[in-house]
């Protein structure tokens, strides 16, 4: 391949990229309002499972956010988990705050166990997210659809996209 086919390869490759990228973030976007978390659906290829998809619930991600109200409820609280680094410098343990978020995590709020609140710290879900995993076998099954005209209606589905293409393109990376 001459360095003129290799830059049209990977100009063509690009604007394929971009045009996929943006099916599956639209994909994407409708499994995570049409299903319901925990929905999963194996997709096949002439009656063969080729792969699932699943719409998981998001991630629990506990932070400290106001880290001088979590600092004056340690210190208040449970002041063996301060700690001094220098003679200038004090926290809280670190394996401390690592202990609070692991617990506020599997429980979704941050609260003792005795079930008073700890200030300081917010337990955020994220968004569901849709997970696609593939067959071992998925990569060969759909090169057979592929070569048989199987997978005409899903990649035809993406010819609109080329037709649409502005005429004149940008730089991008």
């Amino acid at each position: 391949m001459t360095p003129k086919e290799q830059a049209l390869r990977l100009v063509v490759i690009r604007v394929l990229k971009d045009i996929l990228g943006a099916a599956d973030d639209t994909d994407r976007a409708g499994v995570r309002t049409d299903w319901t978390v925990g929905d999963r659906l194996t997709a096949t290829l002439a009656a063969e499972p080729v792969g699932a998809v699943q719409l998981r619930k998001g991630t629990i991600r506990p932070q400290v956010t106001d880290a001088g109200a979590f600092e004056a409820w340690v210190m208040a609280n449970r002041p063996d988990e301060w700690e001094t680094v220098t003679t200038t410098v004090t926290r809280v343990r670190p394996a401390y705050v690592t202990a609070v978020l692991a617990a506020a995590k599997k429980t979704g709020v941050a609260v003792t166990k005795d079930g008073e609140e700890i200030p300081g710290i917010t337990v955020a879900a994220g968004d569901p997210t849709v997970a696609v995993t593939l067959t071992e076998d998925a990569a060969e099954l759909v090169a057979e659809a592929w070569q048989s005209g199987e997978l005409w209606e899903i990649v035809g589905s993406l010819l609109p996209a080329l037709e649409a293409a502005p005429a004149a393109g940008g730089e991008s990376s």
